[in-house]
């Protein structure tokens, strides 16, 4: 089977390094789904798999896809095309109005676009009876004419758009196993960037929060994000050295974590050549994510840190993983280690108790340690169900 796939405009308006973005995008396309060959003919791009139905909108760079009818680019042989569409759709009793929308990218075609469209119309208002719609059509006939090739289809299926996941540097992510660092996530990669996560588990073995909710997102996560790495790292360290806190410090140790985990993080982006750490924070969202809290996290960094999520509220990141699925798994229960932690933290981070915080606990002993304890998995794993949603 074939099938017809256009890029999206953020490829399309690319200049000399245009090429670049597509050999990514044909190179994720093989990587991500089982095809046999991919290839460009005229700024479009065919694809080859022996399976029907393949979900090519989980690959980042596509704009819309659809599997057509390849017919010679002569006039009768687009109008039998398009006049057997049409009664295929009729038997299946799903139609009572259509349109004809063509497109000729070959100017040499003798027809222009809108005489197909008008012409062809006809053929089928006589063939079948269906009424004509251009505003909402039960079905569309699309016709594109490229030199030596003519295409005729029916539905077209929209991909996410936005860049092919490569072309955009690498950056690593902190994931807690929630709904917020999921779609920050995803949305990393819908620009193109190469992700790698961190997650911090209370498990006593990386494999327990692997076979629990943390790697069944990441599984799912997978289905998008080639070449998709999770590094486990255990949280029971970090909580042993802050067990004896006084009362008034241990308000602060949700922002000392938080501190810690994107220390962390930034350690391994560097080693593992990533060029940013992102996180899932929202403005304002929840105690720790006040302004000063936020700025906290930054100051210990040297390193650039991301916040896609920022100024989105909660109904629109619940929004995209429900679009996308993945909600009523991010949903299940689970450990988290953040909400292990004092249930009133300071929504204001005083600097100052801050860092005699992590003096006290000698931080950067805890990272090398926290470091050396971390595993790495790759997704998708073989002992996980692929995702199918």
């Amino acid at each position: 089977m074939r099938y017809l796939i256009h890029y999206s405009s953020d490829i399309g308006l690319k200049g000399k390094n245009r090429p670049d973005f597509v050999k990514q995008l044909k190179r994720n396309l093989r990587r991500q789904l089982p095809f046999e060959r991919v290839w460009e003919v005229r700024g479009r791009l065919l694809a080859e798999a022996a399976q029907p139905d393949l979900p090519v909108h989980r690959v980042f760079g596509v704009a819309w896809w659809a599997v057509p009818r390849f017919v010679p680019p002569t006039w009768e042989a687009i109008v039998q095309a398009g006049r057997a569409l049409a009664q295929e759709a009729v038997a299946q009793g799903r139609v009572r109005t259509f349109a004809v929308r063509a497109r000729r990218a070959d100017k040499a075609f003798p027809k222009r676009s809108l005489d197909i469209e008008r012409e062809l119309g006809a053929v089928i208002v006589q063939a079948t009876g269906l009424k004509v719609n251009l505003s909402q059509p039960d079905l569309t006939v699309h016709v594109e004419i490229i030199p030596g090739q003519a295409f005729v289809f029916g539905p077209r299926h929209l991909g996410y758009q936005g860049l092919p996941v490569g072309t955009a540097g690498k950056v690593m992510g902190l994931f807690s196993g929630g709904v917020d660092s999921l779609i920050a996530a995803w949305l990393m990669a819908r620009r193109g960037a190469a992700v790698e996560l961190v997650h911090f588990h209370a498990f006593t073995e990386a494999r327990y929060a692997h076979h629990d909710k943390a790697g069944h997102l990441a599984q799912a996560l997978a289905a998008y994000i080639p070449g998709l790495r999770v590094h486990y790292v255990p949280y029971h360290l970090f909580q042993a050295a802050t067990l004896d806190l006084p009362p008034r410090q241990a308000r602060y140790e949700l922002v000392v974590f938080r501190r810690f985990m994107a220390r962390l993080a930034a350690r391994l982006a560097r080693q593992r050549g990533a060029a940013a750490v992102f996180t899932g924070d929202s403005l304002a969202q929840v105690a720790s994510q006040t302004m000063e809290n936020l700025t906290a996290v930054d100051a210990a960094l040297d390193f650039p840190l991301f916040r896609p999520l920022l100024a989105f509220n909660k109904q629109e990141i619940i929004a995209w993983a429900e679009r996308l699925q993945f909600y009523d798994l991010a949903k299940r229960p689970y450990k988290d280690c953040c909400s292990i932690i004092s249930r009133n933290p300071a929504t204001r981070a005083n600097r100052a108790v801050v860092e005699a915080i992590e003096a006290r606990i000698g931080v950067e002993a805890l990272l090398e340690a926290s470091l050396a304890a971390t595993e790495t998995i790759a997704y998708p794993a073989e002992d996980l169900p692929a995702w199918e949603a």
